[in-house]
């Protein structure tokens, strides 16, 4: 089944916003925006704690990138088939 609107949407936006080098390089807006998203991916999906918030806090923390959350990220959307939009999570913010 695929996911809902809001929940791709939101899986997009946080692979947006996590292409960034690393955590400080993102607005305390778009920060924000990024941990709004990631719940919305984490209830979606059904994402574990670990899955989901464990990671960006690590990357907030910097014992993870900010590539390798992305990279776990794509990982997930990957797990879960949600097909999104490459030109969506190419867009500037």
């Amino acid at each position: 089944m695929p996911p809902k609107a809001l929940t791709l949407h939101a899986c997009e936006q946080v692979l947006r916003f996590t292409r960034v080098a690393a955590w400080d390089d993102l607005s305390e807006e778009r920060k924000v925006q990024l941990g709004f998203n990631l719940g919305i991916v984490a209830l979606g999906l059904g994402l574990s704690k670990a899955e989901g918030y464990d990671a960006m806090a690590q990357t907030r923390m910097g014992t993870l990138s900010m590539p390798a959350l992305h990279a776990h990220l794509r990982q997930l959307v990957a797990q879960h088939h949600v097909l999104v939009n490459e030109s969506q999570i190419a867009r500037d913010f």
